[in-house]
């Protein structure tokens, strides 16, 4: 069922579905490095006269200014939050104000604080709506490219950053060049939770072109699993590190895997 309303707009969000998994290692274990955790906390801001689901801004706030300070981070040095941006008239300044105060003072002019959020694209998928933000921007890093924030048309007069350039919301798609960003989460019940990502710093391998054949062996608990997986290496030929993950994680047995290609 598609609901015509627009998120940005404040008009309310549409719920989804999503199942997310985080793989997380030590970096010196890590075959391939996407982003580096430099800290997370949480908070809660418990008992409101508004009732269960209104946000407190002050204790978000409380929040960034807690992590920031135990990380030894400037909020000024951080590129891009990735909001929790519900599209409500009461979610969003209660977070956009709260992030402003935190993130705005000392900024270099003309550079504002790029914002975003993954609901705009996907729906809100309220306990995994979260990790889908991390996982956003995890492909971001990966891919070299800010995705496109959707259905935003006309800045919201009750978040005055939105209106006096402190913020840019990433209209379209942007080159992602790196740097740190703040993932902000709040929940049904007063949670607020923010993670701070470093993008890793070092660049993809530079394609080689012309290279001789390449063996690559791939194991997998099913058959069609094998073939699709060696469907899709075949169309990155030269992708040399992602050939050198396989490459390591056919050094080992793996039980169950009865498939091999």
């Amino acid at each position: 069922m598609i609901y015509d309303i627009e998120p940005m707009a404040g008009s309310g969000y549409v719920r989804s579905e999503a199942a997310v998994v985080l793989y997380l290692q030590k970096s010196k274990a890590s075959l391939r490095t996407y982003a580096t955790i430099l800290h997370a906390r949480a908070n809660t801001d418990g008992f409101k006269d508004q009732g269960v689901t209104y946000p407190s801004g002050q204790v978000q706030q409380q929040l960034l200014q807690e992590i920031y300070t135990e990380a030894g981070i400037d909020p000024a040095q951080v590129v891009y939050v990735e909001a929790h941006g519900t599209g409500t008239k009461a979610g969003d300044p209660q977070e956009l104000n709260s992030i402003a105060q935190v993130f705005c003072p000392g900024r270099p002019p003309g550079q504002p604080l790029l914002i975003g959020s993954v609901k705009s694209n996907m729906g809100h998928s309220e306990s995994a709506s979260g990790l889908c933000s991390v996982a956003k921007m995890i492909i971001a890093m990966q891919e070299g490219v800010l995705p496109q924030n959707l259905h935003f048309k006309e800045p919201n007069p009750d978040i005055p950053a939105l209106r006096d350039g402190r913020f840019k919301v990433v209209s379209e798609n942007m080159a992602w060049e790196g740097g740190i960003v703040g993932v902000n989460s709040f929940g049904f019940g007063g949670a607020n939770v923010h993670v701070i990502l470093q993008s890793f710093p070092k660049k993809k391998e530079k394609k080689v072109e012309n290279r001789v054949p390449m063996l690559v062996t791939f194991s997998g608990r099913t058959k069609d699993g094998v073939q699709e997986t060696l469907k899709g290496l075949s169309e990155k030929v030269e992708d040399l590190e992602l050939f050198g993950l396989f490459h390591a994680i056919a050094k080992d047995d793996i039980p169950g895997n009865q498939f091999r290609g």
